[in-house]
């Protein structure tokens, strides 16, 4: 009784610091240590930290684009935003499944998509994924609190970036997140 209890306090601790980090961020209140970093590292690090989850869930990951794209960026923060998004691509991602990482720049802009071909989103449910401890029907049955795509809009905008989706049901989705090249000294 007393392991589920400190399990359940630091299920608890996790959903607070969380709901910390969006309200510090969405206050401009987020203290960023922002240093020259490559986007490329960061997503092939949270990618190689994922591989044995996509191992086992048989879902292949695959990296396109920039072999380099340095940017001025927390990049523990960074790694926060790509390690979660990888994270619901590789969950909601049947066995035999896909998904792929790209990294590219468009005027300026750094950008890096990460596209699955699971089960999607319904336009419904879109608007409302980023919003704080919003859990879709179908999101249930797997582990979360609810709170991570709020915390990766949060991040990236606090970044001075954007996180949009693309999504439909049954075809899969793909997030991008766009951060401005800030000319790294």
């Amino acid at each position: 009784a007393l392991a589920d209890c400190v399990e359940e306090s630091e299920r608890v601790l996790r959903i607070l610091n969380t709901l910390m980090d969006v309200a510090e961020a969405e206050t401009g209140m987020m203290k960023l240590r922002r240093e020259p970093s490559d986007l490329a590292t960061l997503i092939r690090e949270v990618v190689e930290l994922y591989a044995f989850v996509a191992e086992d869930r048989k879902v292949r990951v695959t990296v396109e684009g920039l072999s380099r794209c340095e940017v001025s960026v927390d990049p523990n923060r960074l790694r926060q935003v790509f390690a979660n998004l990888l994270d619901n691509a590789l969950k909601y991602t049947p066995a035999g499944g896909s998904v792929t990482v790209t990294l590219t720049e468009d005027a300026g802009t750094a950008v890096a998509c990460f596209r699955d071909t699971g089960m999607g989103i319904s336009p419904e449910e879109q608007p409302k994924i980023w919003t704080r401890l919003y859990r879709g029907d179908r999101s249930r049955s797997q582990r979360g609190l609810g709170l991570g795509l709020s915390l990766v809009r949060a991040i990236v905008e606090a970044h001075g970036g954007t996180v949009s989706l693309t999504s439909a049901v049954g075809q899969g989705s793909e997030f991008v997140v766009r951060l401005p090249r800030v000319a790294v000294a």
